[in-house]
Parts: structure tokens; C-alpha cells; sequence
């Protein structure tokens, strides 16, 4: 545990300028920086806690751009982890929660639709679909103490569904503007997803 900052420090962000430049060059490479973070993630995740601001949302950012490489490899890797570390996130103690959330979650959430709707990654529709579950589960289950959001992005003491359900529909009509006459319907049927119904 107490190795792994010094690991990352060696290894973190020059193996990322390396393989940052495009989605093809040093493939070993990238299939094993990504099995190294999610396993960081798995055994060692209180060090990832420790990681200044900066070195910690490097890592999210690789979780999500691994999402989107064409190599099925890297892409099942970076979803797993960004599903994984949810999880670990989700069970930590409230302070960290909420700042990974509020500051995360809209990010993560729209980096999972856009993969989502590319048909290059149709592979990953698997896990792509399991962390939107996870997500919209969390929201639903009412497991985040904290807003899911900034303050520029919706009135204080607006609830997490009613925040998340009008932000999905929106994301879905701006992206596909046909969809545009179905908002109503599709922000009902994303806060019935949200309700719960215990």
C-alpha cells in the first residue's frame, strides 16, 4: 500500500505520454498500464485516497479514455476500473464520497453515453450498460449522502433524481434532436428508473 504513490510517481505519468497521443502506438504498453491502475484500485485503494487533486483526477481521466479506445482489451479495463472504483467510492466514509461524486459523476456519466452511442464500441456494451446501472442505482437507492452536482449545474436542494433524470433526458435530446418531442417522456421514465420502490 504505502508503494504505491512512489509506483505511480515512477511510472504514472510518463507511460501516459507516451500512449496519450493517439489510440494505437505501444498496445502492451496500454493493456498493461490499465490492468495496473484497476488493480491499484482493487488491492490497493485507500492509496489512490492519497493522491494530491491532480494525480487523482489523472487517473479518472485514464479510467474514461481507456473506455474509449477501439482495443477491447484497454476499453473492458478502463470500464471495469471506473465501475470498480464507483463501488470503492460509494463505501468510503461520506467526505470523500461526496467530493468524488459532485465533482465525477456528471463526467463519468457523459463519457459513458458517448461510448455508448459510438458504434466503434458496441464490444463494450456489456460493461458500458453495467456502470450506467450502477450509477442510476446508486442515484436511486439513495446511497450518495451528497449532490451528484455543482451549483452550476442545478439549484442547492434540487435531489439527486430529479437532478439526474433531467439531466440524462437533456443529454439524450441534445444529442439526438429527433428525440425532442419524446423529452417528457423520457425524463418521466428515467425518474420512475430513479424512484424507489421498496
Amino acid at each position: 500500500m504505502d508503494q504505491v504513490p512512489a509506483i505511480l510517481e515512477s511510472i504514472f505519468e510518463c507511460t501516459l505520454d507516451m500512449i496519450n497521443k493517439d489510440f494505437s502506438d505501444y498496445p502492451e504498453h496500454r493493456v498493461e498500464f490499465f490492468k495496473l491502475l484497476r488493480e491499484i484500485n482493487l488491492r490497493c485503494f485507500p492509496a489512490l485516497l492519497k493522491l494530491d487533486q491532480r494525480q487523482f483526477k489523472l487517473v479518472i481521466d485514464s479510467c474514461m479514455w481507456a473506455s474509449k479506445h477501439d482495443n477491447r482489451s484497454v476499453e473492458g479495463e478502463g470500464l471495469n476500473m471506473c465501475l470498480e472504483l464507483m463501488s470503492n467510492m460509494a463505501d468510503t466514509d461520506s467526505n470523500t464520497c461526496n467530493a468524488f461524486f459532485q465533482n465525477y459523476f456528471t463526467t463519468i456519466l457523459q463519457d459513458v453515453f458517448f461510448v455508448l452511442t459510438d458504434s466503434d464500441h458496441k464490444a463494450g456494451f456489456k460493461y458500458q450498460s453495467m456502470l450506467l446501472a450502477r450509477m442510476f442505482w446508486l442515484v436511486g437507492a439513495n446511497k450518495l449522502p451528497g449532490p451528484i452536482y455543482t451549483s452550476d449545474l442545478a439549484p442547492s436542494g434540487t435531489s439527486n433524481r430529479e437532478f439526474l433524470s433531467t439531466f440524462v433526458a437533456n443529454l439524450l435530446t441534445n444529442a439526438f434532436p429527433n428525440l425532442t418531442r419524446w423529452v417528457d417522456h423520457i425524463s418521466s421514465l428515467l425518474f420512475y428508473m430513479l424512484t424507489d420502490r421498496s
